[in-house]
């Protein structure tokens, strides 16, 4: 057995769709459940390439509903309409949580804007996944912010800061703070604060995702391989945490 296929894996943040420029990427659900089938990836964590764009979530999930775990893709910036679709997915067609991309959308992650979708989610059980580490629209710090108000509503920092060391270090500090943070670790390219994150923010708060199409499944595994856990704490990484917070089990990782 190849250290790819030695754990089983959730996928914590993916998305399937068109992106255009600067991306300029086309990436299906039928190549999602290639790639999940090829890298071992029992469950993904999906959302759609914007706001706008949920339905095309909703069909992958009718298409493989064991295989994808949809999130509505919010914009908290357009009301109440934005608010009320969210709604609909989450009671209506059985999405698990939301996806905030303030960077892409342009409000800040603790914007009073956002406080509707954190009760929404409160309201049904829900987490809610955070694109984190670009100024002056997603950082550490607001999303630390916004936990602090909602203190009852799992928050999951995606990228965990992303390629800057000072937002790296940040996000680790707020997840510390406050015990309803979580950590996903794509994009995020120093292996060695995967390990400190562990263990220091909590075993059961740092989880594995890809980004896909993004980022390559082969370099987003590695990285987590190669931080330095063992294999027990790899488990809670790659599988057991995310299968927790979305309640499907996991018996590591304990907070």
């Amino acid at each position: 057995m190849n250290e790819f296929s030695k754990f089983k894996k959730i996928d914590a943040h993916t998305h399937i769709g068109k992106f255009g420029n600067p991306f300029n990427i086309d990436f299906d659900v039928d190549r999602l459940a290639e790639q999940m089938d090829t890298y071992q990836i029992e469950k993904t964590i999906l959302c759609a390439a914007g706001c706008h764009l949920n339905e095309e979530t909703a069909e992958a999930y009718r298409q493989h509903p064991d295989k994808i775990l949809p999130v509505v893709w919010v914009n908290p910036a357009e009301g109440q309409t934005a608010y009320d679709m969210l709604e609909h997915y989450i009671r209506d067609e059985g999405f698990v949580g939301a996806k905030l991309q303030p960077l892409f959308d342009a409000y800040t992650a603790d914007d009073e804007c956002v406080d509707p979708v954190a009760e929404i989610c409160r309201k049904y059980g829900k987490p809610m996944f955070i694109h984190c580490g670009h100024p002056p629209y997603s950082l550490p710090w607001q999303i630390g912010l916004l936990a602090e108000r909602h203190p009852d509503v799992p928050m999951v920092m995606l990228h965990m800061g992303h390629g800057h060391g000072v937002y790296i270090d940040g996000t680790i500090k707020m997840a510390r703070k406050y015990d309803n943070l979580y950590l996903e670790c794509s994009g995020m390219p120093m292996g060695c604060q995967i390990k400190n994150a562990y263990e220091t923010v909590g075993s059961g708060r740092v989880m594995f995702g890809i980004d896909s199409p993004f980022h390559h499944p082969t370099v987003e595994i590695q990285r987590v391989l190669s931080c330095g856990l063992g294999d027990s704490e790899l488990e809670n990484v790659f599988y057991h945490n995310a299968a927790r917070l979305m309640g499907l089990g996991g018996e590591g990782g304990q907070k």
